[in-house]
Parts: C-alpha cells; sequence; structure tokens
C-alpha cells in the first residue's frame, strides 16, 4: 500500500474497502542501485606543472592609486604578473579603502604573495618571487612618506 493510500485512509477520507478500487497512478516506484562510485587513484589524475613566470625587471614596481573597485583588476593584473604593486589609498573614502584593502590582501593570498602596510592607506603587494629586504622597506617608507610614489 503505498504512502497516498495509507494518508487517505488515516485521514478518513476512504475505507479501507475502497482502497482497492482507487488508481492514483503514484504507486511506489522500484527501488534502483546507487550508481557505482569509483575511487579514483592518484595516478590517474590529471599532472599539473607549475610554469614559471618570468620576474619582472629589477627594481620594477607597480604603483596603482585607485580611484573605484574598478580599478582593482589592474592590481590582480600586475600581481599575476610577477609585478610588485603599491597601492596608494590615501583620499579614498573608507567604503572603498576596505574593499579594496580586502581584495588585494585575497589577490595576495592567492598567489601566494604578501601585503605589508608601508605608511598609512598605502601598502605594498608582493609576488612570491619577490622578497624586499629590510633596508629596501625603509627606503620605499621614507619615499612614501615623502609623497614620492613615481620612481620606483
Amino acid at each position: 500500500m503505498g504512502v497516498w493510500k495509507k494518508t487517505l485512509l488515516y485521514l478518513g477520507l476512504v475505507e479501507e474497502d475502497e482502497l482497492e478500487e482507487i488508481s492514483d497512478g503514484y504507486e511506489d516506484a522500484p527501488l534502483e542501485e546507487p550508481p557505482a562510485i569509483r575511487t579514483i587513484r592518484r595516478e590517474e589524475l590529471p599532472q599539473m606543472h607549475a610554469v614559471p613566470s618570468a620576474a619582472p625587471p629589477p627594481g620594477q614596481i607597480h604603483t596603482v592609486e585607485p580611484r573605484s573597485f574598478d580599478d582593482a583588476q589592474e592590481i590582480g593584473d600586475k600581481l599575476r604578473a610577477s609585478v610588485p604593486v603599491i597601492m596608494n589609498l590615501q583620499g579614498v573614502e573608507d567604503e572603498l579603502h576596505r574593499r579594496l584593502i580586502a581584495f588585494a590582501s585575497g589577490a595576495a593570498y592567492v598567489v601566494h604573495g604578501s601585503m605589508q602596510r608601508l605608511a598609512p592607506r598605502v601598502y605594498l603587494i608582493t609576488p612570491p618571487n619577490v622578497e624586499v629586504s629590510q633596508t629596501d622597506m625603509d627606503r620605499l617608507r621614507s619615499r612614501v612618506r615623502s609623497g614620492i610614489f613615481d620612481e620606483f
């Protein structure tokens, strides 16, 4: 007896002897066996190889002064091209500042890079192939404090 028929009987809408006459078209479907699940061994997986990217010319740092969130793509593009980025958010409203910080830190995380604060609202975002010495960080910080952004 199907669920539908049992429900009709329980609710008192039909008598037990009337159940035989009702053909609801909803007979219980035969149970099908679940599809077989196949475990894939590690050896069967396609092999992926990292392709080393061309390193940027020494000393090349890209400076970005975004004025809208649409400008964030430039940051991601430069990081993917292994070019360090200085992101200057001075003069940007707080909401845009938060969104760009979230985007830039996420982009740095995805490429296995890092993000460091140089000054209030000025950040250095580096790809994984770039290491900045403490001497260079101090030099960058002093240039940023002096307002020099175009000579990197």
